[in-house]
């Protein structure tokens, strides 16, 4: 594939961002709400000091299924041996030091529940009707980083102990991948789960395009729910890789352009431009990886600037993405 000769441009490119006014930044004092995180990987490991399975079942019958079932493959909660299995991973030796672990970093999830308050709050102020899931922290035994069902979130701590975690280097987890390991990941990431599951991808030709667009209303939404993050913190990248996308962006839409990907309905150019990565495949190593949803976000934010009376919820209802391309006139 031919590369794209790009210059990179850094200097003050942050500091004009920062200087712009944020329109999100609205008034939720008014809205009553108060996020807590049901601590369920205590009240499991607590079944070893004495705690009651059946107490448990009561009061997480929802999310002990779901857990059991889908995360860590115990099977049903409700078979003759159930109590066994879960007593052997109860009792596995790598288990226990991932909860200790756990219990070192997350004494308490306070900040993280504030952090979900005002991001409920101002979801909230977009959607008055919304309905707020209950949120739970696990042990997944590093499989998904949050999991999702009807009415509830779940975040597995032991997939944000920190980038330089020992047990990511072990389990051989990509460099580029443990930077957003973090613990300060953990509320952006439930925003963004809450922000998929409740605004679905309704594709019309699985084109890179509409899950650009997509994946820019995605971000757009999250901008809204939480204003005080700057856009390269919503983008999950460092400064310098939003330095390098703000200057490098008209090389990258003309890249787009020129290599005739926008339309494609390549699988490959949804895994090059959408999905994480050290960098964008096609572009140079200094490039950031996800540079599509990058675009696809500017993409949005021209088509709200020009569009100025049509809401968050308008927004996240229009499935047009075409259209909205169209209508973004979006020209870097």
């Amino acid at each position: 594939m031919r590369r794209l000769a790009f210059s990179l441009l850094l200097g003050m490119v942050c500091l004009f961002v920062a200087c712009q006014s944020n329109k999100f930044k609205v008034d939720v004092s008014d809205i009553e709400l108060e996020i807590k995180i049901n601590r369920f990987e205590k009240d499991l490991f607590a079944l070893k000091k004495g705690g009651s399975l059946d107490s448990l079942k009561k009061s997480y019958p929802q999310i002990l299924r779901l857990y059991s079932e889908k995360v860590i493959g115990l099977g049903n909660i409700d078979h003759l041996n159930y109590s066994i299995y879960l007593e052997k991973f109860l009792n596995d030796s790598t288990m226990n030091l991932v909860a200790n672990r756990i219990d070192s970093i997350f004494p308490n999830l306070d900040e993280q529940e504030e952090e979900l308050t005002n991001g409920f709050k101002h979801l909230k102020y977009y959607f008055p009707k919304a309905k707020i899931p209950n949120l739970f922290s696990q042990l997944s035994g590093f499989n998904q980083s949050i999991v999702v069902d009807e009415g509830i979130i779940g975040v597995s701590l032991d997939k944000y102990l920190g980038k330089d975690c020992d047990f990511y280097a072990f389990l051989g987890r990509p460099v580029y991948l443990r930077e957003n390991m973090t613990p300060n990941r953990i509320a952006q990431d439930i925003l963004l789960a809450y922000g998929l599951t409740e605004f679905p991808f309704k594709p019309k030709t699985q084109n890179l395009m509409e899950q650009m667009v997509y994946q820019g209303k995605i971000l757009y939404f999250l901008q809204a729910v939480s204003p005080d993050k700057a856009e390269y913190d919503i983008m999950k990248y460092s400064s310098e890789d939003y330095e390098w996308c703000v200057a490098n962006e008209q090389q990258v839409w003309a890249y787009f352009i020129e290599q005739k990907h926008l339309f494609s309905t390549q699988s490959s150019m949804t895994r090059n431009y959408i999905s994480d990565a050290p960098f964008t495949t096609g572009m140079p190593k200094e490039s950031p990886g996800r540079i599509g949803t990058w675009i696809g976000l500017q993409i949005v934010k021209s088509y709200m600037e020009k569009n100025g009376d049509i809401s968050l919820p308008a927004l996240m209802s229009n499935d047009d993405y075409a259209g909205i391309l169209r209508e973004s006139a979006y020209q870097p």
